[in-house]
Formats: C-alpha cells, structure tokens, sequence
C-alpha cells in the first residue's frame, strides 16, 4: 500500500453493540474497496476481522482488528471493535487511534445499552461521530422508528445523509440526500428516486441543508435570503459539522449484503475528518501531521504474539517512525529500541521500512 499525505488518511473505529453487524460492515467495506476478493461471513469464520480462533469459535469479536484498504485517493484505517461489555478496553483502545467513531445500529433493535456506551466513550475523546443503521433487509427493520429513537436520545444533529430504498426482504438500495440519487444493490446502480420514498427525501434533505448551512455565516445569510446553496457549498457544509461534531450523519444499508458499502466509502472519504482536521495538541500546542517534523506516536495497544513477541500497536501523531530505530519514551523518560515495524492488515503483517 502506497504512503498518503495526512490529509487523504481517514481513521474510523467501528463500534456500538454486540451483534449489529460492525465485523459484517468491516468485511463489506473491504471486498467493496478491493481489498479482498472474498467477501468473509461470520458463520463461516472467514472474516478478516475475526481471525483469531477463539473468535472464530464463539462468533464474535474479542479484540480491536486493524483493516486498511484504499478508496478513490484516500487510505481508509478500518478499527473494528468488540460489543460485548466483557471487551470495551478494547473498544476504547480502538477510540484513542480514531479520527471518527462510526456506531453501527441494528435497524430491528434499535439503539441498545452498547450503542449508549460507544457514543459515551466516543463523546469522552471528543470524537466526531457518524452512525449506520445496519441490517436493512431483516425481518422488522424500521429506519423512521431507529432515526426517531437516535434523535430522542442524542438530539436533532443526528440527521440523515441516506434514506432507505425498500425494508426487509424487499431493500434494494439507498437514497443519497446530498446527490439526491438512487443508488440500488451491491454495485450502486445510480438512479432516480422511486416515487414512494420522493417526499420523505424531501424533507430529510431541507433539515440537512439548514444544518449545513449553520456551519457558516456566509451560507446561512444566503439560506435564510432564500438562495439555493450550490453541490459544493453544501457538501463542504455538511463535512464542516460532521469534524466539529455539530452534525452526526446517519448512513444505512446492509452489510451483508453489501448494500450500501459503496455510498459509505464515498462519504467516508469526502466528508470524514482526516488527522489534519484534528491535530493533537501537546504542552497547548497543536501538533500538525507533517512526516518532515520530530517523531511523535500514541501506542494505543500493545500484545503478546507467540512467535514475534511483544506487539506494540501504534499511530504516528507527526514525524516519521523507522524500523530498527532508536525513539524517547516520554512515560518512562528513557530511550527505546524499535525493531521491525509492520503494517497490519488483521491477521496478516506486512514489513515497512518506515511508518508516516
């Protein structure tokens, strides 16, 4: 995988409740993009979030999985976390290396008591968060009962960006209220809105054009004097809540299905903050994510591996970290050897020369 400048890397956690389909969503995400050629299921331990045996036993995540692939120019680092309350340092573990929290919502269950952790855990980083309601095509999905229970619970900046196309066994694709396209099955056919969808997408669309709208002075002078805002005005308003976090978009699809993947990685990548939008600050000051400066990394997780020892998992804030270097541990005050690093991709370890 080739090295991306920081402002075309976009570093989302997948979190929220046991069993909505987050691993499902990872997999989805990652055959959408190429970045396998199998699309894994659950059932038959092929996911390449879920490797471990003891996951693949029980069917379900135990530890936080890192899956990077590629989407029209950017880098997308997938962190794909466990539900279950047994396992939230890991979901934590996960939050501390994410520029966004993505909370993955059951459409038949609706908000449960995970969720209401995830979004405490990510409000606790300050993150920018984004949810998708999953599971679509399932046996009592309701997307208007889920989007309601969302906005009772985490208010009206919870809007919509995508309105199902069809429910149960008869979803077929989403509606994208920025482009106010179609977008039907695992290919994203792109077409107009069906006619029985039409008004309910008119209405989302008006409430995210005045959210948007209030991320600027100059948009809301023009909204409020009646003017149409432009493609571009409003997609850079709607990117504009989202990394502030004055706005969570609410995507929705199902991930076994792989409807819906495409539409996301687009949004992911055109609307996501990237680490140039949220730049660590150290001693007060701003740390820019700029490869040229001093080497300054978070090791947000570190492991026992049975054949290379101990694995230390980290993201590089600014600088350049370099295989078989010397580097300042700030929390013990003393200096430190790096072996060999690597890039993850699940299960698999691929050597680097260096990490930026």
């Amino acid at each position: 995988m080739k090295t991306y400048p920081a402002e075309n890397i976009r570093n989302v956690a997948l979190v929220g409740h046991s069993g909505t389909g987050k691993t499902s969503l990872a997999e989805a995400l990652m055959f959408a993009a190429g970045a396998t050629n199998r699309h894994g299921k659950i059932e038959d331990g092929s996911t390449l979030s879920d490797w471990d045996p003891d996951e693949q036993k029980r069917g379900f995540s135990l530890n936080v999985s890192i899956l990077p692939l590629e989407w029209d120019g950017h880098k997308v680092n997938l962190l794909d976390t466990p539900g279950y309350m047994d396992f939230m340092g890991e979901v934590k573990c996960g939050l501390r290396a994410a520029d966004t929290a993505l909370i993955v919502i059951d459409a038949s269950s609706g908000v449960q008591v995970g969720t209401e952790f995830a979004w405490r855990f990510a409000e606790e980083q300050r993150l920018p968060r984004a949810i998708f309601i999953n599971r679509m095509d399932r046996d009592n999905a309701d997307f208007s009962g889920t989007l309601a229970q969302i906005q009772s619970l985490w208010g009206n900046k919870c809007l919509a960006l995508e309105l199902p196309v069809g429910a149960q066994q008869a979803f077929q694709g989403v509606v994208d209220l920025l482009t106010m396209k179609a977008y039907i099955g695992e290919k994203a056919e792109e077409g107009e809105i069906p006619a029985e969808v039409a008004s309910q997408a008119d209405q989302l669309r008006e409430k995210l054009i005045e959210a948007a709208a209030e991320t600027d002075d100059a948009l809301i002078t023009k909204y409020l004097e009646g003017e149409e805002l432009s493609a571009e005005e409003l997609r850079e308003g709607v990117r504009a809540g989202i990394v502030a976090g004055n706005l969570i978009p609410i995507f929705t699809g199902s991930a076994t299905k792989a409807i819906g993947a495409r539409r996301l990685l687009d949004s992911i990548a055109a609307l996501f903050p990237s680490p140039v939008d949220r730049p660590v600050s150290v001693d007060g000051k701003a740390l820019a994510p700029d490869a040229s400066k001093p080497l300054a990394a978070l090791v947000f997780k570190t492991t026992a591996d049975p054949y290379v020892g101990r694995l230390s998992y980290f993201r590089v804030l600014s600088g350049t970290l370099k295989s078989d270097s010397q580097v300042w541990n700030m929390n013990r005050n003393a200096a430190e050897r790096i072996g060999t690093a690597y890039h993850i991709v699940g299960k698999n370890q691929e050597q680097a020369s260096h990490i930026t």
